[in-house]
């Protein structure tokens, strides 16, 4: 009796292996990620930049020549290696590569988003993002933000990042309160950075000469200019005005 459960436990060890060994031997390669079989790529926040597209991505994935990676063992590719290709383009944020299962590279890229367009002299142009990073302008798309001009934008233009300095700092947070409240969005046309870096402002309809003094006291400044485009222009008319000051505390200048 003992030899026969022996005899029946052993032929259950040797028919489990031959099964196994017919299951693994049936599974596709691409399954188990053998293969680099197809290149998925995503462009996250799409809808609000059109700076990069797959073709671009795919351009920088295969930017070695005879560097295929369509076909390759997945262990010859370098995921890193492929993140920090995609990451190299300036208006790429963030980017993560990985495998699954069914033999597919799955490629997720980030791009810049840009917060406000810097115009300066002798063709210069920068976008500024939202990190404060200075971007290069694309010839695929432009962005639909504040314009900055003026002689003191030459000193964004020698920064890596407008963080960096005092009075970039300022002019990101002046363009941060703009964008982040529809009115101001609506309103402001052109931000001017004049020599003494005095800011003017000039409407998106109209050509008052809003003046805004340095970038300091940003909110109780919007405040004034609010208190101008909502009570006295509709009461004294939208023409009656050509200077409006709000750089002084607690005064509204206008003229």
């Amino acid at each position: 009796m003992r030899k026969q459960e022996t005899f029946f436990r052993v032929i259950g060890i040797v028919g489990g292996f031959v099964v196994l060994f017919l299951m693994a031997s049936t599974i596709d390669k691409r399954t188990i990620g053998y293969r680099v079989d197809e290149i998925d790529v995503e462009i996250e926040n799409a809808y609000e930049n059109f700076f990069i597209d797959e073709s671009d991505v795919m351009a920088l994935v295969m930017e070695n020549e005879g560097d295929s990676i369509l076909g390759d063992q997945f262990g010859r590719v370098s995921l890193k290696e492929v993140e920090a290709r995609i990451e190299s383009h300036s208006f790429v944020k963030d980017a993560e590569v990985y495998k699954d299962l069914k033999g597919h590279l799955i490629i997720k890229a980030t791009q810049n988003k840009p917060i406000a367009r810097i115009i300066g002299r002798n063709g210069l142009n920068a976008y500024i993002a939202e990190d404060g990073d200075l971007l290069p302008v694309s010839p695929k798309y432009t962005a639909r933000v504040p314009v900055i001009t003026g002689t003191s934008t030459q000193k964004l233009f020698e920064l890596e990042n407008v963080l960096e300095d005092e009075y970039g700092s300022g002019i990101y947070d002046l363009v941060q309160f703009i964008i982040n409240e529809s009115f101001w969005t609506m309103q402001i046309g052109e931000i001017v950075l004049e020599r003494n870096q005095h800011i003017v402002m000039y409407p998106q309809v109209g050509d008052q000469r809003l003046e805004f003094g340095l970038p300091t006291d940003i909110e109780k400044k919007f405040n004034k200019l609010k208190i101008f485009f909502k009570q006295i222009m509709p009461t004294k008319g939208w023409n009656t005005y050509d200077r409006v000051n709000v750089a002084f505390k607690d005064q509204i200048i206008c003229e």
